[in-house]
């Protein structure tokens, strides 16, 4: 993922005309348009070992027509909300009025913003709400484009009720109450790419030398700010954010199967002018501080390119919160970090048709679906109040041993070394069942109504704890 900074305009306000590469090179600022860090590089190693210089990767770059790959693209403007599954929601610690509270209605016909209390779903149910039989929300979906809709809507809004407008709004509400029922819930948060911080990455191009044997004045002035500008501790930056945040906001990433693959942060609040300045425009980015080992406690993520999401609705951050006996955000009271251990490759005779028949399956064969199916009935058991102290802590143990074999599996892809699955997917751990609400609609009137279906689902203290 490439992020647009004005790094020749950060470095020459430090005194600084040069950067080096990792070869040692040094490249003139105003000659430089990407810098490429050492992750993003993945034939890096191989170079390394083949003592191929960059002039000659980029030779061969040329001579059989590669290209750089960009993974994704900035959204035209933050997000205000981001969607949950089921895996989040079955680690929350929540009750039933927190995940909808039993006097609501069981069918709207009034807006559920009314209403001044917070629950889970009801972001979701808004949002239904909105595309059936809100007019003015049902006019913004289209008229915030510039597209020739939204200028026949802007010149005559009466043509929302046209088969154009009308065929969409009723496929996005459908869309809506199917991931309702599949427990894809919206809730405010947003979803960015992680990154380090940006900031400390530019004080680290600055070549020191230069800076005291030439600099101005002004110059030195400039690079001793950037120098004592340090990231806040406990703390995420995500510039823009269309959200409100509280006092602190969960960052998770998929696939989540443990509690531990969570971490609380505390909103960075107003960022320095330096920071400001330089970062404030990248709306696709939340960065965090390396001591938080933020990467790390997600999954195993890393700053180049993994998405992540940001959590600010206050009622899950308690439900969060609840799981952490002192509440506090740092890392000795965090929950325990799995580690993901790096296997060394598995080096296989590229002239051998089998070995690259292998290695080709392998790249492209991933058991990250069946791994999750397996620690979800584990974890359903693990936070459930209900179950048996023994039963509990023993299911724990292997949902958190699923995360680690999760990780593993992704890097096969990489490593070619495949973990061993069979004590796990061999057997099923969930006995329990329970009955839900699900969704259906009537169309007479565009409410939500429920109906009872028997389905396998979690069991809290308080009756049913998600809808799956």
């Amino acid at each position: 993922m490439l992020h647009e900074v004005d790094f020749k305009n950060f470095l020459h306000s430090a005194g600084c005309s040069c950067v080096t590469d990792i070869w040692g090179v040094r490249h003139p600022v105003d000659g430089v348009d990407v810098i490429l860090t050492r992750s993003m590089v993945k034939g890096l190693g191989w170079m390394e070992e083949n003592h191929l210089s960059w002039n000659g990767y980029w030779e061969r770059f040329t001579k059989y027509g590669h290209a750089l790959y960009v993974t994704n693209a900035g959204k035209p403007k933050p997000e205000r909300y981001t969607e949950l599954n089921y895996q989040f929601l079955n680690t929350l610690s929540m009750t039933e009025e927190e995940f909808r509270p039993a006097d609501l209605p069981l069918g709207w016909d009034y807006s559920p913003g009314i209403d001044a209390r917070r629950w889970i779903t009801k972001a979701t149910e808004q949002r239904y709400y909105d595309l059936c039989a809100s007019p003015a929300y049902r006019l913004s979906v289209f008229t915030e484009g510039n597209d020739v809709r939204a200028k026949v809507l802007w010149k005559n809004p009466l043509f929302i009720n046209e088969p154009v407008f009308t065929d969409q709004l009723d496929s996005m509400a459908k869309h809506t109450l199917k991931q309702y029922a599949l427990g894809r819930l919206l809730v405010e948060g947003d979803n960015r790419f992680l990154s380090g911080d940006l900031l400390d990455f530019l004080a680290f191009l600055i070549d020191h030398t230069e800076v005291f044997k030439s600099a101005t004045s002004r110059q030195r002035t400039f690079y001793r700010a950037a120098m004592t500008t340090h990231f806040k501790s406990n703390s995420f930056y995500a510039p823009g954010a269309a959200y409100e945040a509280g006092d602190t906001c969960t960052l998770l990433r998929n696939p989540h199967i443990a509690r531990n693959e969570e971490i609380r942060l505390e909103p960075y609040g107003r960022p320095e002018n330096m920071r400001k300045y330089y970062l404030g425009h990248l709306t696709d980015l939340v960065m965090v501080d390396a001591s938080m080992l933020t990467a790390e406690r997600l999954g195993g993520a890393d700053c180049d390119g993994d998405m992540v999401k940001t959590i600010a609705e206050p009622v899950l951050n308690r439900c969060v919160k609840r799981n952490y006996e002192l509440g506090h955000i740092d890392n000795w009271d965090n929950l325990p970090l799995l580690f993901i251990p790096s296997e060394e490759p598995v080096i296989r005779d590229a002239n051998d048709w089998h070995d690259r028949f292998v290695t080709v399956r392998d790249t492209f064969s991933s058991r990250v679906g069946q791994i999750c199916n397996a620690a979800f009935s584990r974890s359903v058991i693990a936070y459930d109040e209900n179950s048996a102290a023994e039963e509990r802590e023993r299911y724990r143990q292997e949902a958190e041993t699923l995360s680690i074999l999760v990780g593993l599996e992704i890097d096969a892809a990489k490593s070619g070394v495949r973990p061993d699955l069979d004590r796990y997917l061999n057997r099923k751990a969930v006995r329990k069942i329970w009955q839900r609400r699900t969704l259906t609609v009537t169309r007479k009137s565009d409410i939500l109504y429920y109906k009872n279906k028997e389905v396998v689902t979690r069991v809290g203290s308080c009756g049913p704890q998600s809808s799956l």
